[in-house]
């Protein structure tokens, strides 16, 4: 099995940039899981640990209007990361993944100047003492449910993690 999983909802982002990004995720696997598979644990912990490897591609981590002009005057949102020169957006998500995701990309399609999308979703995760595939239905919504919601993002990428 490849690491991370990623499924391309849209896609028009450019191959190399997606490679780059997963390359920055797979060199943290063992830490990543780690945080995944512990209870409590936040996704702030992943953000901290990817942060030097996206800021070499040049992302800025928790970007809000005061680091670039993401969000109508006045919006308090913030971006995980958020790349200028390819106008690239990453949300991190670890718990509450169904209002989270919907969050996530509701952010990336209020700003005019985001055009390609990444959600990071765990793998898996328990729920109520079941584990929970959370990525498989994390594409499955967002497959069957954003189509209209699309039109203003160029690509969508939901990475497991």
């Amino acid at each position: 099995m490849n690491y991370p999983l990623y499924y391309i909802i849209k896609t028009a982002m450019a191959q190399q940039q997606l490679a780059e990004i997963l390359s920055a995720v797979r060199a943290h696997k063992t830490y990543i899981e780690q945080i995944r598979d512990t209870k409590n644990e936040k996704s702030r912990k992943i953000e901290l640990v990817l942060k030097p490897e996206l800021k070499k591609l040049g992302f800025i981590h928790s970007a809000t209007n005061k680091d670039y002009p993401l969000f109508v005057r006045g919006s308090q949102f913030e971006i995980d990361f958020y790349n200028p020169r390819t106008e690239t957006a990453i949300e991190i998500e670890r718990s509450n993944l169904y209002t989270k995701v919907w969050l996530a990309l509701y952010k990336m399609l209020e700003s005019n100047i985001i055009k390609h999308g990444l959600i990071f979703v765990p793998t898996r995760r328990i729920v109520r003492n079941y584990p929970e595939y959370s990525y498989e239905l994390t594409c499955k919504r967002l497959r069957d449910n954003a189509h209209n919601l699309l039109h203003h993002l160029e690509s969508l990428v939901v990475v497991g993690y």
